[in-house]
């Protein structure tokens, strides 16, 4: 490739040719993390204990590594490069992950035989972890750090002599489906020396994605920026710092199964940047089966007695279907009806701020009906996924209802989830009027029925938060009333006598 086509992927400045074989210097630019973010970033999230990432990154780069004399062009060192990842990623806990991963390579074609760096071998062993130190709705943030261990690949570009530490930070901002992510990191290395003008030492490596979740997030297509600085030689030579941008797509074909696909070049020269760089990723993930809170206290029964011109009367005129609310939510005998659905960023269970004034609302409802002793929140999805998916969205959605009345102050006790997926539809073909969340009331206190009360002080079930909440306030109508007292009444007993049999 001619040297002005865009600066050529230059990594190697010398002086002349005067080495007989290639150097221990690793020059691998996009990484995978197993974190569920693009190659060369981490992911500040951590999903939940258990949860397991696994899978194998294959790439081709094309002239990952140039050699130059006094800015002439004298070759690919190497030419081609096979690439492939395989590792996995283990939560240990909801904020801490553990992860280890190995490189394959086969570099051909080289035209400079003289450094020898054709031939296959293997990369640095990576073992490292990530912890999640803030991820709510709108942002997240974490730390990781990653050991790599030198193996024996020496003198093909693929592997180093000493060890590394890669410690760094990843952030996220999540508007809705957008999403913007950058990760940066420090190479800690002892001296790489090449030649005269570069020494690969320490090193800030940096990463910026921008995505966006379509399709219930099934497709989120990715632009991304991989780069890094050597701190020793970032003024000494052009070497030392690649810059490449790359796009593509991740995409979930199932619950446990993701495949991505991205491809670019580098923008500007230096070790590791390439002509072309072709990445294909295959994740499998499984996350442990959750223990559900069921209130399978039975509902109470009461006899009543119906004369047959009530009977008539209900059978000829059948209860209509409860309208809509004036206020955002009133409480009927099964359920309390909301006015507004609850609104969910699109194929995620983060609520919407338009839904959270409802949800203050039934929290409200709740403690001004202490009567209330069971309530069950329903999640329901549309059918437009696969029947995995659409159960898991619907069960995290309930979830995230079920969490956010527990912090508005409703116990625990009071509350259960059940994600019934695409399995009842309120109506046929509606997607829209299919995804909802039901308040259903399994267990409300009979009339003149003792209140038992809960536990005021309470333990958040998803992270062992200490809260105290509010007790039974009961209302006026049914707080203890004074007993009428009786007065004596002189009945004459002899108008009550019988005179009938005699």
């Amino acid at each position: 490739m001619p040297a002005n086509d865009r600066g050529d992927p230059l990594v190697l400045i010398y002086a002349a040719l005067a080495h007989a074989a290639g150097y221990s210097l690793d020059v691998e630019l996009a990484r995978t993390g197993f974190s569920g973010a693009v190659p060369g970033l981490d992911a500040p999230e951590v999903q939940k204990r258990g949860h397991v990432r696994a899978g194998v990154l294959v790439q081709y780069e094309m002239n990952p590594l140039v050699l130059e004399v006094d800015e002439v062009e004298i070759g690919p060192v190497v030419a081609n490069r096979f690439n492939i990842q395989l590792g996995a990623s283990v939560d240990v806990s909801k904020k801490l992950a553990l992860r280890a991963a190995l490189p394959l390579s086969a570099n051909w074609g080289s035209t400079v035989t003289e450094l020898q760096a054709d031939g296959f071998g293997t990369g640095d062993l990576s073992a490292g972890l990530r912890y999640e130190i803030v991820n709510d709705k709108l942002i997240g943030f974490g730390a990781h750090a990653d050991l790599l261990v030198p193996l024996n690949a020496a003198g093909m570009y693929m592997s180093e002599t000493s060890p590394r530490f890669l410690p760094g930070i990843s952030f996220a901002a999540k508007p809705g489906d957008l999403r913007v992510a950058a990760d940066v990191g420090f190479m800690l290395r002892g001296p790489v020396v090449t030649q005269q003008t570069l020494s690969a030492g320490q090193e800030l490596t940096a990463g910026v994605d921008v995505s966006y979740g379509l399709l219930n997030d099934k497709v989120r297509p990715h632009l991304f920026m991989l780069t890094r600085v050597g701190m020793e030689s970032a003024y000494a030579g052009r070497a030392s710092a690649p810059l490449e941008v790359l796009a593509g797509v991740q995409t979930k074909l199932t619950k446990e199964w993701g495949v991505d696909a991205y491809g670019g070049r580098g923008l500007t020269e230096g070790y590791g940047s390439t002509d072309l760089r072709a990445i294909v990723m295959v994740t499998f993930n499984k996350t442990p089966k959750e223990v559900r809170v069921v209130d399978d206290t039975p509902i109470p029964v009461f006899e009543a007695t119906v004369s047959d011109a009530d009977l008539d009367k209900i059978i000829e005129e059948p209860e209509p279907e409860p309208e809509a609310p004036k206020e955002l939510a009133v409480v009927t005998q099964k359920e309390i009806v909301i006015r507004d659905p609850i609104q969910f960023a699109v194929g995620t269970d983060k609520i919407l701020p338009e839904s959270q004034p409802t949800l203050d609302f039934v929290a409200k409802l709740m403690s001004e009906n202490p009567d209330i002793q069971g309530l069950v929140i329903e999640g329901h999805a549309s059918a437009e996924g696969t029947f995995e998916s659409n159960y898991e969205i619907s069960r995290m959605r309930c979830e995230a209802v079920f969490r956010e009345l527990i912090d508005s102050g409703v116990s625990p006790t009071r509350l259960s989830y059940r994600a019934y997926g695409e399995t009842v539809p309120v109506k046929e073909g509606d997607d829209a009027a299919n995804r909802r969340v039901v308040f259903g009331i399994s267990h409300r206190l009979a009339p003149g029925e003792p209140n038992p009360g809960w536990d005021t002080n309470i333990v958040l079930p998803w992270n062992g938060e200490a809260r105290t909440i509010p007790g039974p306030a009961l209302p006026a109508d049914t707080a203890p009333r004074e007993r009428p007292k009786t007065e004596h009444l002189d009945i004459d007993e002899s108008k009550f006598e019988d005179d009938g049999e005699k």
